[in-house]
């Protein structure tokens, strides 16, 4: 006996108190699984002895056909991810790795038991029944959000290889990947609605431009980060992982991530500042992604030289300074220089360092210059240049201007100390000083001589203790 003729020894009495189905067309199979189905509401009343009732009747046998068609999808849903992990172990690829770890072949195939519902529905209850079709909707906004969310898992998937084997210049895509996601989010926001109130999008798409105005207040911030990461992204301003500092703000340190809506930046005190993209478009910044790529980065210092310790240079100066090196051969090049009347020649064909052999001043900036042209941690392919700038109340600043062989930061600074700790030291060998304010210690002393107090009698009150000595 076959299931058919089975179903079809069922008593009148009994179907005539089941809902009453749809019949789309006349095709057997399907009475039959509706006829099952009402057997089984049938069944579950007389096993719990209930009384028949149209509405509870309806209600039981939605929910029986929710749990076939669920079933149903659940054990198709199991071969089709295992067809899937099958093959993703012959083509293993970081797109389908990605895809895994995000879960996305599981998530997609929800969509199964939902299909099946959908279906089980469209042949197994009245057409125009209402909660047929209030059903039905719920069915499809379910799937509609089920594709929605996938999407975005593969659009961020996509991004994230693109971001990390096609990006090599590290534009700031997370902005972009957002939007798209926000698109799709919106759509199926739009298809939902469209859904519930029975419309078609396109004419619910149209009624939305009456709210323009409301979406731009609401979605400003957004709108502004979009066009403001599309400008940073055409003029190439800003890249994860640039070094950049706002002006306005405490912002000073590496950016973190580009979104729509803000800028991370990790400051070197590794505090995180939020800016918002459209600052960085509106107000200025500055970027050291340049200094970074030329693997290099400036050095511009003065020390503030006392103009009473520059004087006239005599020959015993001279042969003094001789001993220092690089200085010897500096020196005799430009006593020729000097007796052939050339020494304030603008063009040097002889290559010599810039500096006077008139002054000990002038002799210091030559020497400064062909020690940094000697030092391997200095760029010889940027500026180079040690000049005198105008002379202020505090003294003659000499300045240092050089290019370092590295733009990383540390050895950046160690570089930097280094040469100004040897500046600090050859300057008493050339017979110049400091110039520094006067302290209370020199206040003090300058009256201590004035008295001219006993040799060898202490003076307290000084940040030092001193004893007085005969010169």
């Amino acid at each position: 006996m076959n299931i058919t003729s089975f179903l079809c020894a069922i008593p009148s009495e009994v179907t005539e108190t089941l809902p009453k189905v749809s019949m789309l067309g006349t095709e057997e199979g399907t009475y039959a699984v509706a006829r099952l189905i009402m057997y089984m509401v049938d069944w579950i009343f007389n096993l719990f002895g209930l009384s028949h009732h149209p509405t509870l009747e309806l209600w039981i046998y939605s929910i029986l056909v929710f749990a076939i068609s669920w079933g149903i999808g659940w054990v198709t849903q199991i071969i089709v991810l295992f067809i899937v992990e099958q093959i993703g172990k012959r083509w293993k690829g970081s797109i389908y790795e990605d895809l895994t770890k995000a879960k996305f072949f599981h998530k997609i195939s929800r969509i199964i038991p939902a299909i099946f519902f959908l279906i089980f529905i469209q042949f197994t209850m009245q057409e125009h029944s209402l909660l047929s079709n209030w059903l039905s909707r719920i069915t499809w906004i379910y799937l509609s959000f089920i594709v929605a969310r996938c999407l975005t898992i593969v659009v961020r998937v996509v991004w994230k290889h693109l971001d990390e084997r096609e990006n090599t210049k590290r534009l700031p895509l997370t902005g972009l990947v957002q939007l798209i996601c926000g698109v799709i989010w919106i759509l199926f926001a739009i298809v939902a609605v469209s859904i519930i109130v029975d419309k078609s999008p396109g004419a619910l798409l149209a009624g939305i431009g009456v709210f323009a105005s409301v979406l731009m207040l609401v979605f400003k911030d957004s709108i502004l980060g979009l066009v403001a990461g599309v400008q940073l992204s055409e003029n190439d301003s800003v890249h994860e992982g640039d070094w950049i500092a706002v002006e306005g703000t405490n912002a000073n340190g590496t950016v973190l991530e580009v979104t729509l809506t803000e800028v991370k930046i990790q400051n070197w005190d590794k505090t995180v500042s939020s800016v918002p993209p459209y600052n960085l478009i509106s107000g200025t910044f500055t970027t050291y992604r340049p200094m970074q790529e030329s693997n290099t980065r400036r050095i511009a210092r003065t020390y503030l030289i006392d103009s009473e310790s520059v004087v006239e240079t005599t020959p015993e100066m001279i042969e003094k300074i001789s001993e220092i090196p690089l200085m010897k051969d500096w020196i005799a090049k430009k006593q020729a220089q000097k007796a052939a009347g050339k020494e304030y020649c603008v063009m040097n064909p002889e290559g010599l360092a810039d500096g006077t052999i008139d002054t000990n001043l002038g002799m210091f900036r030559a020497y400064i210059k062909m020690w940094l042209q000697a030092n391997p941690n200095i760029s010889q392919e940027d500026d180079l240049f040690v000049n005198t700038l105008q002379q202020t109340a505090n003294g003659i600043p000499f300045q240092v201007y050089c290019f370092t062989s590295t733009s990383k930061w540390i050895p950046y600074e160690g570089i930097q100390s280094a040469v100004f700790e040897h500046v600090a030291v050859m300057l008493t060998k050339f017979g110049l000083f400091v110039y520094e304010n006067e302290s209370s210690r020199a206040t003090v002393l300058e009256g201590v001589m004035s008295r001219q107090l006993p040799t060898g009698e202490s003076v307290f009150g000084l940040p030092t203790p001193m004893i007085i000595k005969n010169s």
